[in-house]
């Protein structure tokens, strides 16, 4: 049964109080780690770059090619092709007063399918963001723009017979943190866009999002603390289902040794429609983890396992959610100081309501719940032959189950890829 008004109000009361940011409403949940993942990295890649005055600056070129055994996600027309992919990436970062600092990355590039051109166009990669911070004593305030146009769906477990599915994100919004001695306090809201193509204009939605989050810090890189969060999402169509997700929780960042980290996040999830007719019209009660764990077991070797379950918007027609568990490890080597060599698997499991219809008579249609596994699984290799060159070389292999006729497949990709930073 949904929250009841009055529990509810409590929790929004208590998250006043926290008046902080953490995971939200699961859609959200994945925008916010991204923010915090584009800071991480950007500093990273940013450290020991050239500046224009005072402007550090990254950028790259890459250029690669892939041959896929079925683009179209098929159990019973699967279709090949050769894809090239292109593009440039761009990084900075710019401190225009002592306690303020703006920074912006992204990879923009074309996808070109050989024979099927159709399904050729741009993209931007989705950890693209631009951000502003400020600084005054112990909090920051944080100004955000994320931004995304991703096209291909070959990693989307609850996809099939689908080669792709354009989508236009932005999510702008504001972020302000506080650290008070040992309290760690963040809140935060944001609006969030996104567009498809007409012939996809079930996916055309706008979400709102709203966070908070308050921990308390046992050590510098040790954390424990509370959540919560609400999403509502309108879409675009009248007969999709607009909603709420609401979800209320705990979560510890701990450094259990400088080469092994742990963080973990989990509590109830609250869904529940506000409108429309079709994909999920039901409340439901459900719950979000989130575990991911590295160690860095040599100098040279290292590992990392993710386990994410999540209650998301859906990308079928018909299906308002999407419920899912993910589960996922790889171990990275690094044989020479050049030379890197890779492995991953992945296992999805997942429940979504969809909309289907009679062979016989295609105007009548029915909802039913399609409860679908994928299995994942590749070999990486990279050489930097030069001090600003690298080729990349790797094999993935995805199946899909599912209990539903006609939305199994098998795919094997084979890609390289050459990469320039200046």
């Amino acid at each position: 049964m949904p929250l009841p008004p009055a529990y509810r109000g409590l929790v929004w009361l208590w998250g006043s109080f926290l008046a902080a940011a953490g995971v939200r409403g699961q859609d959200a949940l994945f925008s916010s780690a991204a923010l915090d993942q584009f800071t991480t990295a950007n500093n990273t890649i940013l450290s020991v770059q050239p500046h224009l005055g005072p402007v550090q600056l990254a950028s790259g070129l890459y250029g690669g090619i892939t041959y896929n055994d079925d683009i179209n996600s098929s159990e019973s027309h699967p279709e090949s092709d050769e894809i090239s992919r292109f593009g440039t990436s761009f990084s900075l970062s710019w401190a225009p007063t002592g306690n303020s600092q703006l920074q912006l990355g992204t990879s923009i590039g074309y996808v070109d399918y050989q024979k099927y051109s159709a399904n050729s166009g741009f993209d931007v990669s989705p950890n693209s963001a631009l951000t502003y911070a400020i600084t005054l004593n112990d909090a920051t305030f944080t100004v955000f723009d994320q931004f995304s146009y991703t096209r291909e769906v070959q990693n989307q477990a609850a996809v099939a017979n689908v080669v792709t599915l354009p989508q236009l994100g932005n999510d702008i919004g504001l972020r302000t943190e506080w650290d008070p001695g040992q309290w760690s306090l963040v809140a935060s809201y944001s609006h969030d866009d996104n567009v498809s193509n007409h012939a996809d204009d079930y996916l055309n939605r706008s979400s709102e999002y709203l966070d908070g989050q308050v921990g308390w810090r046992f050590a510098e890189a040790t954390q424990v603390g509370l959540e919560v969060s609400d999403a509502f999402t309108y879409y675009q169509v009248s007969t999709a289902n607009n909603n709420e997700n609401l979800s209320v929780g705990g979560y510890l960042d701990w450094a259990i040794e400088p080469s092994v980290n742990l963080t973990l996040r989990g509590g109830p999830l609250f869904y529940s429609p506000l409108s429309g007719t079709s994909g999920g019209g039901a409340n439901i009660d459900s719950y979000y983890v989130s575990l991911k764990a590295s160690q860095q077991l040599t100098d040279f070797l290292s590992h990392s396992l993710d386990i994410e379950r999540s209650l998301q918007a859906g990308l079928n027609q018909g299906a308002g959610y999407n419920e899912q568990l993910l589960v996922s490890y790889s171990i990275n080597w690094m044989l020479t100081q050049r030379i890197t060599l890779g492995a991953s698997a992945s296992y999805t499991d997942g429940t979504q309501p969809l909309v289907q219809a009679f062979s016989s008579n295609p105007t009548y249609l029915y909802e039913v719940d399609e409860d679908y596994q994928q299995y994942g699984g590749g070999l990486q290799a990279s050489w930097r032959f030069t001090d600003h060159s690298t080729a990349s070389l790797a094999y993935n292999h995805w199946l899909r189950r599912s209990n539903l006729a006609g939305r199994d497949y098998s795919d094997n990709t084979v890609s390289l890829q050459l990469s320039y930073s200046f």
